[in-house]
C-alpha cells in the first residue's frame, strides 16, 4: 500500500495520513483504523489526558525583498503564491513578524525618523512602509483576515546610537533618547494599527547580543534592556492607552542570565511581558524558561537562514527543530524568508532560503514550505499539546528504531488528535499508533516528514 500503510477496514474510526518526501512533497491518504490492543513495533502512543502549552500559529516575516519579488509575477500568479502561505487551504499562516525598519532583506537602509535630535519623533512617519510591507501584509490579509503581526527592530534611529551608524555600535543609555524611542514604539503601534494591521505586540531589539554584521543592528545588554522596558517603554504605551503585549525578544542567547533573567526577575517588569521570542542558540533556552517562569509565552522567532540551497535535508533539519521546540513549550514557529527571488541575496550579500522561490512568472516550493505546511495546515489557533509516550523495539535490519524526539502530538478545537513525525533515517519506520483503544500500523518512508490526523479514536 502507498507509503507502506497497513491497517484494518473500518469505517470509524478514522486516520488521515499526509507524508512528505523529496520525491513526493504533499501525499494524502485516509484510512480506517481497527479496536483493539493489537501493538507491533515502536509503538507510539498518545495521551490526550495529559496538557501542555496552547497553540497560538505559525508564519514567517515580511521583508521588503520578499514583497518586490512577488512583484514581478502576474496577478493571477501572486494570488496563488498568497493562498499557499495564507489561506487555509495552504500553510495557514495566521502569526507573522515584520522588522521596525530596515532589515537584512531589506531594500536598504532606513528608519522612522532619522531627523537628529528629534526627540518629540515630530518627523515620525512609516509611509515607507505603507510603500512596501503594509501592502504585503494587507495581501495576505486578503486570505488571512485575522492576521496577527509583531514588530521588533534592527536598529533604532541611527542617531539614536553611539556610532550614528545603522550598522554597529550600541544604544545610547541617556534619559532623553530612551525616552524619544520608547515614543517612536507608541507611535509605531499606532500607525500599524491605523494602516488597519493587527499589530499585537512588539519586542525590543533583534538579536541584541550582536552589532558586528553587515546589515541593521544595535547591541544591548540584559540591564539596559530592562531599563528600558520597565521605565520608559511600558510608562509611554500606559501614557498613550496603547494596548499593545510587550515581549521579551528576539533572543539568541542559551544563557539564561544574559538577558531572561535581568529583565523576567525583576519584580517590577515581569508583569508586564507577555512572552519571550527565542532563535538559534536561544532555543535552548526554552524548557529552562518555562521551568523557571511558568505561565509565560515562548515564540520561536526565526529559522536558520542557511544559504539559499534550500535542500530536502535543511527542510528535515527544520522539521526537526520546529517539532523540538514545540516539544519544549514554544506557543508558535516563525520563519524568516517568506519569499524571494531566483537569487535569494540580501541587499548586503548574504543569499539564503525561503519558503517560495519566485522566477519569470513561476513559484518553485522549496522543501522548507512543507515543513511549516505540515504544522500551519494541521494546527489550529487553541490547539494544545498532549502527551505522548513510546515503547522502542529494536527491527530488522531494513527498519530505524523510533525516539520521542522525533514526534510532538495536539489536541485541536474541534477535538482531532494530530501527531507530527519524522523519520530523518535512511531506513523506512514501522510504527503502531495507539490512544484509547484504537491502534494503526505505519511504516513510515525514510527522511519523511508526517503529519496523521486522528479523528473519532
Amino acid at each position: 500500500m502507498a507509503c507502506g500503510l497497513v491497517c484494518s477496514a473500518q469505517s470509524e474510526p478514522t486516520l488521515h495520513w499526509v507524508c512528505s518526501t523529496a520525491l513526493d512533497s504533499w501525499k494524502e491518504w485516509t484510512v480506517s483504523v481497527s479496536r483493539g490492543t493489537d501493538y507491533g513495533q515502536n509503538l507510539v502512543k498518545l495521551e490526550p489526558q495529559t496538557v501542555y502549552q496552547s497553540v497560538d500559529g505559525f508564519g514567517g516575516c515580511f521583508n521588503e525583498l520578499g514583497w518586490q519579488a512577488l512583484q514581478s509575477l502576474d496577478d493571477d500568479k501572486r494570488a496563488v503564491a498568497l493562498k499557499a502561505l495564507f489561506d487555509a487551504d495552504g500553510c495557514n499562516f495566521n502569526l507573522c513578524r515584520v522588522g521596525m525598519g530596515a532589515n537584512d532583506f531589506a531594500l536598504n537602509w532606513y528608519s522612522f525618523d532619522e531627523t537628529p535630535g528629534d526627540y518629540a519623533m515630530t518627523n515620525f512617519s512609516i509611509a515607507r512602509d505603507e510603500t512596501n510591507l503594509i501592502p504585503f501584509i494587507k495581501a495576505a490579509m486578503t486570505y488571512q483576515p485575522r492576521l496577527a503581526v509583531w514588530g521588533v527592530p534592527w536598529c533604532p534611529p541611527s542617531w539614536m546610537k553611539t556610532n550614528n551608524a545603522y550598522k554597529g555600535g550600541r544604544m545610547n543609555q541617556d534619559q532623553q533618547t530612551l525616552a524619544a524611542y520608547a515614543l517612536y514604539f507608541s507611535k509605531y503601534v499606532r500607525a500599524y494599527r491605523a494602516d488597519g494591521v493587527n499589530l499585537y505586540a512588539v519586542h525590543p531589539q533583534n538579536e541584541p547580543r550582536y552589532n558586528d554584521n553587515n546589515y541593521p543592528q544595535c547591541a544591548w545588554n540584559g540591564r539596559e534592556i530592562n531599563t528600558f522596558l520597565r521605565d520608559y517603554l511600558v510608562p509611554q504605551l500606559t501614557k498613550d492607552h496603547v494596548d499593545v503585549q510587550v515581549w521579551l525578544g528576539t533572543i539568541v542567547n542559551a544563557n539564561l542570565a544574559d538577558y531572561a533573567d535581568p529583565v523576567l526577575g525583576d519584580a517590577a517588569t515581569r508583569p508586564a511581558i507577555s512572552g519571550v521570542g527565542y532563535q538559534y542558540d536561544g532555543q535552548r533556552a526554552m524548557a529552562a524558561t518555562h521551568n523557571k517562569y511558568p505561565g509565560l509565552k515562548m515564540l520561536q522567532t526565526e529559522t536558520e537562514c542557511y544559504n539559499g540551497e534550500n535542500s530536502w535535508d535543511e527542510a528535515m533539519t527544520t522539521f526537526r527543530k520546529m517539532i523540538e521546540d514545540m516539544n519544549h513549550f514554544a506557543n508558535g514557529y516563525v520563519y524568516w524568508n517568506l519569499v524571494l527571488n531566483q537569487k535569494s541575496t540580501s541587499s548586503w550579500g548574504w543569499k539564503q532560503n525561503s519558503l517560495l522561490k519566485i522566477g519569470t512568472n513561476e513559484i518553485t516550493y522549496n522543501p522548507e514550505f512543507y515543513s511549516l505546511k505540515h504544522f500551519g495546515h494541521f494546527l489550529k489557533p487553541g490547539a494544545v499539546r498532549i502527551g505522548v509516550s513510546a515503547m522502542t523495539q529494536i527491527g530488522g535490519e531494513d527498519e530505524s528504531t523510533f525516539s520521542t524526539s522525533n514526534v510532538v502530538a495536539f489536541r485541536n478545537p474541534s477535538g482531532e488528535l494530530v501527531l507530527i513525525l519524522g523519520n530523518a533515517g535512511d531506513k523506512r519506520l514501522p510504527l503502531t499508533l495507539q490512544t484509547g483503544n484504537s491502534t494503526a500500523s505505519l511504516e513510515i518512508p525514510a527522511k519523511s516528514m508526517n503529519s496523521l490526523v486522528l479523528s473519532g479514536w
